[in-house]
């Protein structure tokens, strides 16, 4: 004999497969993704966040790509709002910032925004995944290779990232790592900065800022380094691939992963109040084992740690 209870969940089964819009009534809510433009690393978000939004019954209605337009997009952020999701998922600068000024009412997560304090992201219904890990985890990860740091240098322009600098010289401080800065107002002073540092810093740690880092200066970054044999400690595996030591940086699945996680908090709260800014809480670390041979440095211990890329 077949129980009630069991009629009752086969009939329910049956109901979704017939009628699937039907599911979002069993749902905890929706959610509607919204990214710049189709690069594998928003891909990868993307695919972090629809995988553990199944985990948590939140139904996502619509992904919406606005291949880098502004004007295309902002037309596309106002039809979103007659969707009525509960909850809208900002992939990139871009799909964040048309999201910050057109939506007013439905909860936003963002993530992958570098150096998200630029952009002034602070409302009531924005919370958002920084696209930097966290101070302390990259030196944890960095020293997972370069044991002796105890200066490091960074060169950088105040008007790109002086924010990010200031909060890292505090936190850097505090464990007893100093940071020798070198203020730049132009890609041609880094020869410079790079003479003035030299001899005094342990490793020299390079940020995502366009004043700094460019084809050609990085190239004399990568060079000059390796000749004074200083590790070169980046924020993105591109720079790993390009010749640099070692980089921390964002798995970008995680990220889609943790933004789900914020979406369940934020659906459960009664004024779907913004949770804030938060870093990512796990990372990769990637070496360039050529560059770290000319070091004379070992990747035998490095190895053995999960989340570890090795190029080439």
């Amino acid at each position: 004999m077949i129980k009630i209870p069991q009629i009752s969940y086969i009939v329910l089964i049956v109901f979704s497969i017939l009628f699937p819009g039907a599911n979002y009534a069993f749902s905890k809510g929706t959610a509607i993704i919204i990214k710049s433009q189709d690069l594998s690393a928003y891909n990868n978000v993307e695919a972090g966040f629809k995988k553990e939004c199944r985990n948590n019954d939140i139904t996502i209605r619509s992904i919406y790509n606005l291949n880098g337009k502004m004007k295309v997009g902002r037309k596309m952020v106002r039809n979103i709002e007659k969707e009525k999701p509960d909850i809208i998922l900002t992939i990139g600068v871009l799909a964040t910032t048309i999201a910050k000024e057109e939506i007013e009412d439905i909860p936003i997560i963002f993530c992958m925004v570098i150096n998200h304090e630029r952009y002034e992201l602070i409302k009531q219904n924005i919370t958002g995944i920084s696209n930097e890990v966290a101070i302390e985890s990259q030196l944890i990860g960095y020293q997972a290779l370069v044991n002796s740091l105890r200066n490091v240098g960074v060169i950088y322009d105040p008007s790109n990232t002086g924010n990010i600098i200031d909060d890292a010289e505090r936190q850097m401080k505090g464990i007893g790592i100093r940071l020798v800065k070198y203020e730049i107002k132009s890609p041609e002073m880094v020869g410079k900065a790079l003479h003035a540092l030299n001899g005094k810093i342990d490793a020299l740690w390079i940020l995502p800022d366009r004043t700094v880092v460019t084809k050609d200066s990085f190239n004399l970054i990568k060079t000059t380094t390796i000749e004074n044999n200083i590790p070169l400690l980046c924020t993105n595996d591109v720079f790993v691939k390009a010749g640099a030591l070692m980089a921390v940086f964002s798995d970008y699945a995680e990220i889609g992963r943790q933004a789900a996680q914020l979406a369940n908090k934020i659906l459960r709260l009664p004024s779907k109040d913004s949770l804030g800014i938060i870093y990512p809480d796990t990372y990769k670390l990637a070496v360039n084992s050529r560059t770290a041979k000319k070091l004379g440095l070992n990747l035998d211990t490095i190895r053995r740690i999960p989340h570890v890329i090795i190029y080439p």
